[in-house]
């Protein structure tokens, strides 16, 4: 912070910072989607005045709060932009691809500033604007900074999650060497068994090396520096190497990542809510305020001596009165918190860009569902497992252009982002037109990596083949690349959804793509749920995971294949019996209900005591210290200070297919 604002108390300074961050990580997103639909709309004006309005205001912003770096930046992104009003559109696309690094970059010197580190001027950016508008100088061809797109600075911060060093590796050429691209490729492979390549420039695989000195190479691996220098060496092929750890002072001049550092604080606790929304909850604030008034009168009158007669019909019209508003209060708030699935969306585009443009594909992304609304704290938890998803598509789902006409499939590839209410849960389909998933190659895949057996494999279905492609460390890629192929993506998805109360199922066709189908609650505080009672204690689950409900005898229940089931219209339901579940003793009554409770396409029978009644239950977290249990959701206290065990209906169906697994592995 300099001295612009020095006239202010610290406390102040925190606030206008606040609101400045919030503005500007909203500004620069609005920047990046008007880019997108600049490459999409070439010569659109009305777009490029947006976006030169964007910047203008973002160079003002942070020239006020003392981040002149990132004005001089934006001031420099003016001239690119009033080079391309200018001198027409054929600078369209490479002016286009500086502005998108720029981008990257303010977000970059945003988020460290906002953690509260030293933040430098974007020396390497400002040269290649200098270079493009024709009045600069050309970088010093010894100095290699290639540039980081968002996936790459997401594989740099799992490697080091896992305990890894990550290296910058620049290759320099012996002059002997007669065939670069085989030596990079050697030298790729070596780096390969030491480690994880995260990313390479330029890509031996796609780049003709001919004219090039070096090729530098991003490393995440266990190894020291030296031992990484000499795999990377190659007698007659290679000769100068220089090893360097990754710190992010490295590529503070460089484009940093797209999305601002976990520790960001601003973009999570600031909400932006409709006015309207927020008079509405004043005004019941204000119809509380009166209850309460009335209330006090009437305790008033009770404590002069009025009788009971003269004051209950009054107090019960108020307690009614008092339900209705908190009931109005409370989804007042939780209409507050809801925000449109568009803030998930929105970062996809650049993802998807950044990546079939790096694996040479074609691909075209469709959002639908912009407008569906979903709770604030689910949405921010959401981009991490539908960027696994859609890396994963785009690596090894979506085939290359030439592989995709000889199947007679349109060179450009799909994939489809679809949100969508459904009751009161929230459906978000992602889908490709790839090549699917292979389920034989999945089985074999799991038997050598030891997942499985021939004669587990033998019997599984394809509905549950499919699913191996969540199991820690198990990968249908061949090889291994930056953006996947070790098996961790898809199980860190699965585990992402499953925190958040969801599930996740998989429709694959081989040859025609794939569609992962993640089912949500639109909150994850309030829910409506069924009570029942089983051996004396209370039990609930959400209403919308409940199809029906079964009122059975127990000498109607049939063993079938060793399983206790119920036969229903013609259907076989397995059940499960909380009494086993948490061993306590049941009632003993022969009358029992059967809660038929719904995942997608499957069903599953709770069986019970006694059905209670309907309410509404504000979920807490249960402290494991006092009790551990990997089917209940949390639990909730009743106006009557009984505490309810809310179950989570995607544990119970785990618990009732890992009970089935192991049922017939004894058999």
């Amino acid at each position: 912070m300099t001295d612009e604002c020095s006239q202010w108390n610290e406390q102040e300074v925190a606030e206008l910072k606040k609101v400045f961050y919030a503005q500007a990580y909203e500004l620069v997103e609005e920047l990046q989607d008007s880019l997108l639909k600049l490459e999409a709309e070439p010569g659109n004006d009305e777009v490029l005045k947006i976006v030169k309005r964007h910047v203008h205001t973002l160079k003002g912003d942070s020239n006020s709060i003392g981040l002149v770096s990132i004005g001089t930046l934006c001031h420099r992104m003016e001239d690119v932009l009033t080079a391309l009003m200018n001198n027409g559109r054929d600078m369209e696309h490479e002016a286009i691809d500086i502005l998108m690094s720029c981008v990257d970059a303010v977000y970059g010197l945003l988020a460290k500033s906002e953690a509260g580190k030293e933040i430098g001027q974007a020396h390497e950016l400002i040269g290649r604007i200098g270079r493009f508008l024709g009045n600069a100088a050309p970088a010093p061809a010894s100095v290699v900074r290639p540039a980081l797109s968002e996936y790459q600075e997401l594989q740099i911060q799992e490697s080091l999650k896992n305990g890894q060093r990550v290296y910058v590796i620049n290759v320099g050429f012996d002059p002997r060497c007669k065939e670069k691209s085989v030596a990079a490729l050697m030298v790729m492979r070596n780096l390969g068994n030491a480690g994880s390549i995260i990313s390479s420039v330029p890509d031996p695989a796609n780049s003709d090396l001919k004219e090039a000195q070096t090729v530098t190479f991003f490393l995440g691996s266990k190894l020291d520096a030296g031992a990484v220098k000499k795999e990377a060496f190659l007698t007659g092929m290679t000769a100068e190497i220089l090893v360097r750890q990754w710190e992010e002072r490295v590529h503070r001049e460089g484009p940093a990542p797209q999305q601002p550092a976990p520790s960001a604080m601003s973009r999570n606790e600031t909400l932006r809510v409709e006015a309207s929304r927020v008079d509405l909850v004043m005004d019941l604030v204000g119809e509380l305020i009166i209850g309460r008034s009335m209330i006090e009168q009437i305790t008033r009158e009770i404590a002069a001596g009025a009788s009971a007669g003269d004051v209950v019909g009054r107090l019960a019209a108020v307690n009614a009165s008092m339900e209705r508003t908190v009931s109005d209060i409370q989804k007042g708030v939780m209409k507050m918190r809801m925000v449109p699935m568009y803030h998930v969306f929105r970062k996809f585009p650049k993802i998807v860009r950044d990546l079939s443009t790096d694996k040479g594909k074609r691909v075209r992304l469709e959002l639908i569902g912009n407008e569906t609304e979903l709770d604030k704290g689910i949405v921010d938890a959401l981009g991490e497992p539908l960027s696994h998803i859609i890396r994963n598509f785009i690596d090894h789902g979506i085939e290359a252009p030439e592989e995709r006409r000889r199947t007679g499939k349109q060179e450009e590839g799909v994939i489809t982002l679809r949100a969508c209410h459904e009751a009161s849960q929230i459906v978000i389909e992602a889908g490709d037109d790839g090549r699917g998933i292979d389920t034989e190659k999945l089985k074999q895949k799991a038997m050598d990596g030891g997942f499985l057996n021939r004669q587990e494999a033998d019997r599984m279905s394809d509905a549950d083949a499919v699913n191996l492609i969540f199991v820690p460390g198990l990968s249908t890629a061949d090889t291994v690349s930056a953006t996947s192929g070790r098996g961790v993506g898809m199980d860190a998805v699965k585990t992402a959804v499953e925190g958040l109360k969801g599930s996740i199922e998989i429709d694959t066709k081989e040859g025609r793509g794939t569609t992962f189908r993640i089912r949500l609650p639109l909150t994850l505080a309030v829910i409506k749920a069924l009570l029942f009672d089983v051996a004396g204690r209370l039990y609930a689950v959400p209403v919308p995971a409940i199809s029906e409900v079964a009122k059975v005898m127990t000498e109607d229940l049939v063993t079938v294949d060793g399983r206790r089931t119920l036969l229903l219209r013609d259907q076989i339901i397995s059940l499960i019996s909380l009494e086993d579940l948490f061993t306590v003793s049941g009632s003993g009554s022969k009358k029992k209900f059967v809660l038929i409770l719904s995942m997608g396409a499957r069903k599953v029978g709770l069986l019970i005591d006694q059905v209670m009644w309907q309410q509404e239950l504000v979920i807490k977290a249960i402290d494991d210290r006092h009790m551990q249990s990997d089917v209940l959701a949390g639990a909730s206290i009743l106006g009557n200070g009984k505490v309810v065990l809310i179950l989570d209906v995607f544990s119970v169906f785990k618990k009732a297919v890992e009970r089935e697994k192991k049922r017939l592995a004894a058999v």
